[in-house]
């Protein structure tokens, strides 16, 4: 996936817009901080491990994002970093 959209992964995960900024912000904190609320939104299992494979085979897509998003490049290195 090279274009990647907020709009987009909302819609394919099923998620309001509340939901989408939530998760923003717990991943501004922690990646692992996210990961568990996701879990908390009983999302689709299947359409979660699509939206793993894809971060996971190109992430830079995803810092991307994060950066249009109004991430900070700060923000986006500790991002990194926490995820090795």
């Amino acid at each position: 996936m090279d274009d990647v959209s907020k709009e987009d992964i909302l819609k394919r995960l099923s998620l309001s817009e509340e939901q989408g900024v939530a998760l923003l912000n717990a991943a501004k904190k922690s990646p692992m901080e996210a990961l568990m609320l996701l879990q908390t939104f009983n999302l689709d299992p299947e359409k979660m491990q699509n939206l793993m494979s894809e971060f996971m085979t190109n992430p830079g897509a995803f810092f991307e994002l994060a950066k249009s998003l109004g991430f900070s490049e700060e923000e986006i290195n500790s991002f990194k970093e926490q995820l090795g």
